[in-house]
């Protein structure tokens, strides 16, 4: 149970703070800024959580997998990338569409990797012990 509501929490958590961010950057004709940085910052995340084992571990599981699940899952969304990259196409911004995809999807890997490398520099740190 303590799980499901850990879940729940992060993920009202998440979900307000891509809201929050889409309302500083609204989505016009132009470049779906929120949605690109939501998607960047949660790649980087999700990448340093799954890899800090060493830090993780001592956490209780309903935080683990509520900011993982919860937090992330609710803050990212492919959903909104899927529609905004159609919104560019039908809307023949061609460069556009190219650039979002491009810095999207390569952007995304190289977040994540950034996650994975710090998570593993992190781990590193000794970690104190009650």
């Amino acid at each position: 149970m303590a799980n499901y509501l850990s879940i729940l929490i992060f993920a009202f958590i998440g979900g307000s703070g891509r809201y929050l961010i889409g309302q500083a950057l609204p989505v016009s004709a132009g470049f779906p800024w929120a949605t690109v940085i939501v998607n960047l910052l949660g790649c980087l995340v999700l990448a340093w959580l799954s890899h800090a084992k060493r830090v993780t571990a001592h956490w209780p599981n309903a935080v683990a997998e509520g900011l993982g699940i919860g937090g992330i899952g609710a803050f990212t969304t492919f959903s909104t990338f899927s529609v905004d990259t159609v919104r560019l196409i039908t809307q023949h911004q061609w460069g556009l569409v190219g650039g979002y995809l491009g810095v999207t999807l390569v952007g995304g890997v190289l977040c994540s990797a950034l996650g994975v490398w710090s998570a593993r520099k992190w781990a590193t740190f000794p970690v104190v012990e009650k």
